[in-house]
């Protein structure tokens, strides 16, 4: 048995569910990136809720900060 590929990337699906525990999904955490100009998992845990639960996603949380500023040619510091 062949499993198919799946033609969206995990990393960038704006549907994915990033915070399992309070179901935020990626495209409101990048929107509140971009909007607010949220630089810090804090920060978008008071925006969105996400990360306010078990923590597991703090991790992904901060690759999509350290992804933003390096798409915007930032120098921001994500503890």
């Amino acid at each position: 048995m062949q499993i198919p590929e799946h033609s969206h990337d995990p990393f960038t699906d704006h549907d994915q569910i990033v915070c399992r525990c309070l179901k935020v999904r990626l495209s409101t955490i990048a929107e509140a990136i971009e909007v607010c100009g949220l630089t810090s998992v804090r920060e978008i845990k008071c925006a969105t809720g996400a990360g306010d639960g078990c923590t597991c996603c703090h991790a992904r949380i901060r690759q999509l900060l350290r992804q933003h500023v390096v798409e915007h040619d930032g120098a921001v510091l994500v503890p």
